[in-house]
């Protein structure tokens, strides 16, 4: 009895494969953008780091659109 109840079968093999919008790479690793929150926002005694986690292309750096968390001109995280 391996199968959930309600849970439909989704056969991953058939969905579609996220590729770097620059090169056409398949493969992609997390990183994390940093936020940094002012205390006065907050009213903690220092200034606060928000992490995001999101992904970039493993072959040229390139951030898709998709995965930019925000509005902001970042098409690519140097390392």
């Amino acid at each position: 009895m391996s199968e959930i109840i309600g849970q439909p079968k989704i056969n991953l093999k058939e969905q579609p494969t996220v590729t770097c919008e620059v090169c056409g790479s398949e493969y992609f690793k997390e990183v994390t953008m940093l936020k940094k929150v002012s205390r006065i926002l907050t009213g903690a005694p220092d200034d606060t780091l928000v992490p995001f986690p999101t992904y970039m292309c493993n072959t040229c750096g390139y951030v898709n659109k998709d995965l930019r968390l925000f509005d902001e001109e970042n098409p690519k995280i140097e390392e």
